[in-house]
Order: structure tokens, then C-alpha cells, then sequence
């Protein structure tokens, strides 16, 4: 008797989306799948299924309950990929209707608290499975157990990942395109970022965090710049290493990134807690003015002479390639900053036709075994097939596709509230991706002396 058929919805046809959706439609047939595929652009969910005949595309607003309730009610598992402070919400209509739920985001406490009734009803609800986080959540944990296995005592764990533009398609002074979601890039690092260095704790409020960057140096790639990610303090303990004197995660960029957004970050160009009065009827030189003392020179050297950046210098030039002191209208009706900003990064910053993004992940971990200091250092650099199977798309997509096939299939037992760096997901996850090509190399190498009594 053939298995009886499961429903699949997939809530998000975004730029991250793409091969989520192409890998549930490939094992529908396989697996007696059907796959509804909703968001609030109906045409481009549609496109994306591509007439496959177990595919069907719905519209989908996740702010409308009726709307979300409609199709969540006959689903047998979520997948969400909508704005992160959604997904409590679609988990909630889940719950009430026995579906298991996967996101790439991370768990907010809304979610964490439906962790027992999940449980009770036999669902998994599991979460931070895409890229960052998702698989440096599971070639992370991987590591760790292999070094624990063999008897090693970690003193240091630094994790790192980066949404690049490829090299070939890096073609503007900021080295950066929006590959991923843009207001989130614009808000990055808004909340401050808190560690573990060396036994002490390290908090950086947002106005810092960009000022100073780690270099980073991966063989055979340029070099890479890092700013610490929000709060690594609470993964020492989901990590299960509460005692480790070095604990970091961060964001990876091309350098002289975080040196040019410091200085929007300066202007108060990114904040969000605030509109702009009638700035529907403002260009945006008279926006950027506004935030400038008044001077005899000209707006454009008051700019470099406020940020106490050279004139004309490459940090002058990057700011006005930007197009912030232009006279271009402001659309955006009563908008916030960062709104405002985003509107005119979007086309400068776009991620064109023919372009190709990367993603990076980077993980070093020192560490003592038999009386020496060891290092382990694993990193992953993958490039986009083309402008719709994007590196976003295919480390956030396939990594939530597998997990949602391994809770739909059984092999994921566990229950209630569930994250990627337990052995039954990411050991499974890991050996699929790498047969995309997405995995890691790694060396293990032995520390000298006079580092190891640093």
C-alpha cells in the first residue's frame, strides 16, 4: 500500500527560497508529497514551482490570520521562511492543527515557550536550520563531538559565516550586494553583539561594533573582515560548553566594508525607531543635511568634515557613490531611516542578472589533547549556480528541505522545540548537502609551545 499522501506548505518564495522549493517538488513523486507553495506574490511563487504537477501556488499573507489559518489547517509540516518575527505566529496555527514546523531563523522565546504542548502532541518544531543559523549551528557541533570523542578539551571556539557577492560579480566600492533579505542587513548588529574572549565578557553596543573588525584569513581566498553576531553568550551553554574561556560568532565581509558602514551607522541613517516627518516631500540631499551641522562650505565637504573622514578620499567617494547627497525624491511616505536608506541601497546595492553570490563559513577551535594545544580550523566557501539558485538560496533552502523530509520520513524522533546541532539532524543534513557540494575542508594542526602558554 503506497503511503498516504503528506502536505506540504512552504510559506515564503523569496530570494532564499528557490531551491527549498525545487528540492520538495523533486521527492514529491518519491515520497507522495504534495507541496503549496504561498506568499504574497502569487506570480512569483508560481513561477518558481514551474508547473510541476504536485505544486500549487496560493496567496499568502502572514499577516492576515484567516489567510495563514486557511492553509496552514491542512498541512501535515511548515516550512517557514518568512520575516523572522513570524514565525511564531505560523507556529502557533501548526500547533493548533498537528503540523510539524521547520524555519531558518532563530527561535524567539514565543517559540521556545510552545515547546511542551509541541511534545505533547508528538510534533517537531525545528528551527535554525538554513545557513547562519543552520549550518554553522551543525558543522559546529559536529567538530565539537569529534574533539570531545577523542578525549580533546575545547579552550576555544570562534565561528564565522558571510553573505558575499562572488568575485567576478563584485563590481561596486562597497563590495557588497543584497543577496538576502535587505532590511535585515540594513538593521545587522543594531542590537550590539556580546562574547566570551579569553575568560571575560565582552559586550559592544551598535555604535562600536563596526569600528574595529577582525581580519580574517582563509588560505587560498582574499582576505575577510568580521564583526562579533549579536548574542553568542547563550550558545555557550546550547553548545554544552558553558566553561570555554573563548566563545565567538560573527559576520564575515570583504574589507573596508565595516570602516564605510560605520559612518551611516554615525549619521543615524539606520535607525528605525523613528519616522521622518514629511519625508515624502524631501530628495534625499535634504534628508542627509538634516543631520549635519550648518557650515559655510559646501554639503558635500560638511559631510566629510562632520564624520572627520578625508575630502575626496576613498571613504568621501563611497559615501556619495551611494547617491545621499543626490537630489533624487524620497517615495517612501512618513518613513523611518532606515526605510529611507534602504529605498536607495536597493538599487545601488542590487543583485543583478548575471551576478553570482558566495557564502563563506569559517570555524577555528583550539583545543587540548594529551598535554597539547591543537587547532582545528574547517571552513566552506560556495558559489550561486545563477541568479535564482543563489549561494543564500541553496545554504538556507536545501538544509530547511532536508530537515523537513527527515521529520516527514521519521528519522527525526525527537519532539517539541528542536535545533540542528542534535546528531540526528545535523549528521543526516551535513552528509546530503555535501553531496551538493556544500561541505567544509578541515586540518587539524599542533600549536607551538609559546602558544599554548599564551
Amino acid at each position: 500500500m503506497a503511503d498516504p499522501v503528506k502536505n506540504v506548505l512552504i510559506c515564503g518564495a523569496g530570494m532564499s527560497a528557490t531551491d527549498l522549493i525545487f528540492y520538495m517538488l523533486e521527492h514529491a513523486e518519491e515520497f507522495n508529497w504534495t507541496v503549496t507553495v504561498g506568499d504574497i506574490d502569487v506570480e512569483t511563487a508560481t513561477r518558481k514551482i514551474g508547473g510541476h504537477p504536485r505544486g500549487k501556488a496560493v496567496y499568502f499573507d502572514c499577516y492576515d490570520n484567516n489567510i495563514m489559518e486557511q492553509h496552514i489547517k491542512d498541512s501535515d509540516i511548515v516550512i517557514s521562511l518568512l520575516p523572522p518575527g513570524m514565525h511564531a505566529a505560523t507556529a502557533k496555527i501548526a500547533l493548533r492543527h498537528d503540523a510539524h514546523v521547520v524555519t531558518a531563523s532563530y527561535a524567539s522565546q514565543e517559540m521556545i515557550d510552545m515547546h511542551e504542548e509541541a511534545r505533547k502532541k508528538d510534533l517537531t518544531f525545528l528551527n535554525e536550520l538554513g545557513a547562519d543559523p543552520g549550518i554553522d549551528h551543525m558543522s559546529g557541533m559536529r567538530s565539537i563531538d569529534s574533539i570531545r570523542g577523542k578525549g580533546g578539551e575545547l579552550t576555544s571556539f570562534e565561528s564565522y559565516c558571510g553573505s558575499l557577492i562572488a568575485p567576478k560579480s563584485n563590481d561596486n566600492p562597497w563590495e557588497y550586494k543584497f543577496t538576502w533579505s535587505p532590511m535585515n542587513v540594513i538593521l545587522a548588529g543594531s542590537t550590539g553583539a556580546c562574547y566570551y574572549e579569553d575568560g571575560n565578557l565582552r559586550c559592544v553596543p551598535y555604535h562600536r561594533l563596526f569600528e574595529n573588525p577582525k581580519k580574517i584569513e582563509i588560505p587560498g581566498f582574499r582576505d575577510f573582515e568580521a564583526y562579533e553576531n549579536r548574542d553568542s553568550v547563550s550558545f555557550r551553554k546550547k553548545y554544552g560548553l558553558e566553561d570555554i574561556p573563548t566563545f565567538i560568532r560573527a559576520t564575515l565581509r570583504y574589507p573596508g566594508f565595516c570602516e564605510a558602514w560605520n559612518l551611516l551607522i554615525k549619521l543615524g541613517l539606520t535607525a528605525n525607531n523613528y519616522p521622518i516627518d514629511d519625508s515624502e516631500n524631501m530628495t534625499y540631499r535634504d534628508w542627509v543635511s538634516s543631520y549635519l551641522p550648518r557650515g559655510n562650505v559646501n554639503l558635500e565637504n560638511r559631510l566629510a568634515d562632520h564624520l572627520e573622514i578625508k575630502r575626496n578620499g576613498e571613504l568621501h567617494k563611497k559615501l556619495l557613490w551611494t547617491g545621499l547627497l543626490s537630489e533624487r525624491p524620497i517615495t517612501r511616505n512618513y518613513g523611518t531611516p532606515a526605510e529611507i536608506l534602504l529605498d536607495l541601497l536597493l538599487d545601488k546595492l542590487k543583485f543583478k542578472k548575471g551576478d553570482t553570490d558566495m557564502l563563506v563559513f569559517y570555524e577555528r577551535i583550539r583545543y587540548r589533547l594529551n598535554g597539547e594545544l591543537r587547532e582545528h580550523v574547517s571552513h566552506l566557501v560556495t558559489r550561486g549556480i545563477d541568479h535564482e539558485h543563489t549561494a543564500i538560496s541553496r545554504t538556507v533552502g536545501l538544509p530547511a528541505a532536508i530537515g523537513a523530509k527527515l521529520i516527514l520520513n521519521g528519522s527525526v524522533k525527537s519532539r517539541g522545540i528542536l535545533y540542528p546541532w542534535t546528531h540526528e539532524v545535523y549528521q543526516p543534513v551535513l552528509d546530503e548537502l555535501a553531496e551538493f557540494g556544500i561541505a567544509y575542508s578541515s586540518s587539524d594542526t599542533l600549536l607551538e609551545d609559546s602558544v599554548a602558554d599564551f
